[in-house]
C-alpha cells in the first residue's frame, strides 16, 4: 500500500511541479497523504478519494480542449441541464429537510439543509464550470473533448466523480449525475 501510493504521488508531482523533491506517503489507517516539504500545493487539499479504490483516473491524462464559444455553451448547457434534471427527480423522492434546487442563468444552487449548499455555475470567459462544495471547497473544471469530461487539472478528478462521491454519501443512494450524457 505505501509503495503504490508513494509511486502514484511521485508521478503526479512530477507532472505538476518541474522541480520535484518530496516524499509522499499515505497512512493506511487514516487514508491521508503526507508530502514533505509542505510547499507542494498539489497535495494540500487532496480529496478523501485521492487514493480510493477507483484509481482509474490515474490512467487517464485529461487535457484542456480549445472550444468555440458556441461549443462551450452547448456542452456546458447540456451538462448543467442534465444535472438539474437528475437532481429535480431526486428532490421529489428525497426526505432531506431543506432540499432546494434553483437553476437560473447558468447558476445552479443545491441546498441540502444541514449538509450545506452546492453552487455550480458556468464561467464562459474561462470556458469552465465552477463548483463550490461544502465538503471539498471550490474547484474549477475544464473540458476534455476527447474523453468528454469536465476535469480538475490539479488532481485529475472529474466533476462527475466528485459529485457522485459527495452526493451519494449525503443522499444515501448511488448517484451518477452525468451518466449517459451525450455532448
Amino acid at each position: 500500500m505505501w509503495k503504490t501510493a508513494a509511486s502514484i504521488a511521485t508521478r503526479h508531482c512530477r507532472r505538476s511541479l518541474p522541480a520535484f523533491k518530496a516524499v509522499a506517503l499515505v497512512c493506511p489507517t487514516q487514508s491521508r497523504l503526507s508530502v514533505l516539504p509542505t510547499t507542494f500545493a498539489c497535495f494540500r487539499k487532496a480529496p478523501q478519494s485521492f487514493f480510493s479504490t477507483s484509481q482509474a483516473r490515474w490512467n487517464v491524462q485529461y487535457s484542456i480542449s480549445e472550444l468555440t464559444p458556441d461549443n462551450y455553451h452547448r456542452i456546458s448547457d447540456r451538462t448543467m441541464d442534465r444535472m438539474v434534471e437528475v437532481l429535480e427527480d431526486i428532490g421529489d423522492e428525497t426526505d432531506i429537510d431543506g432540499f432546494d434546487l434553483e437553476y437560473s442563468q447558468g447558476v445552479m444552487t443545491l441546498k441540502l439543509g444541514e449538509h450545506g449548499t452546492y453552487v455550480i455555475n458556468k464561467q464562459p470567459p474561462n470556458q469552465q464550470i465552477w463548483l463550490s462544495s461544502p465538503k471539498s471547497g471550490p474547484k474549477r473544471y475544464d473540458y476534455d473533448a476527447q474523453h468528454k469530461r469536465w476535469f480538475y487539472h490539479r488532481d485529475n478528478h472529474t466533476l462527475d466523480e466528485l459529485l457522485k462521491e459527495e452526493l451519494s454519501e449525503i443522499l444515501n443512494r448511488d448517484l451518477n449525475l452525468l451518466e449517459d450524457l451525450d455532448v
